[in-house]
């Protein structure tokens, strides 16, 4: 495990990443969405089918009615997949956003407020194991360190006097 690296290993039994969830719900997400637009442009070569097969001149009332109902039937189903598209997507941007705020942004925004006090109060529970409780283990011990150093820098003025008088 590399010391430097923004991300590192996983540990066994260790909960996936932050990141590496985003990106798997995103990628399930757009593989649908995907598969949903190639549904579409097969149902619009087949509405482009049926009309370049429509000749007004040769074909017969009832056949022109033919070809009209399946034309506007296609187009309903477009629709209808259309709509089904942008309520999926609208919902899965919806749930991606509350993920995101519960598992990011509430965190970030605790220990921001831990920093901002110095580290006085209480470090805020971060109970899950992703990115964020490594930013907040190495936070509370910078704390820590600092606190130390504070502590042992603070006797050498006294040394000091003592030599002087």
């Amino acid at each position: 495990m590399k010391q430097n690296s923004i991300f590192r290993d996983e540990l066994p039994g260790e909960k996936k990443s932050i990141i590496n969830l985003l990106m798997t719900g995103y990628i399930v997400v757009i593989s649908c969405l995907g598969y949903a637009a190639f549904f579409l442009y097969i149902q619009l070569g087949q509405i482009e089918r049926i009309v370049g097969t429509m000749d007004t001149k040769n074909l017969a009332p009832d056949q022109m009615e033919l070809l009209k109902s399946r034309v506007i039937r296609s187009a309903g189903q477009l629709k209808n997949e259309m709509i089904g598209m942008a309520i999926v997507g609208s919902l899965v941007s919806v749930i991606g956003g509350f993920y995101t705020v519960s598992m990011v942004i509430r965190p970030l925004k605790k220990l921001v407020r831990f920093a901002e006090e110095r580290g006085t109060t209480e470090l805020p529970e971060i109970k899950s194991n992703t990115e964020i409780k490594q930013l907040a283990t190495a936070i509370t011990q910078l704390t820590e360190d600092l606190t130390t150093s504070a502590e042992k820098e603070q006797p050498l003025p006294e040394q000091t006097r003592s030599l002087l008088t």
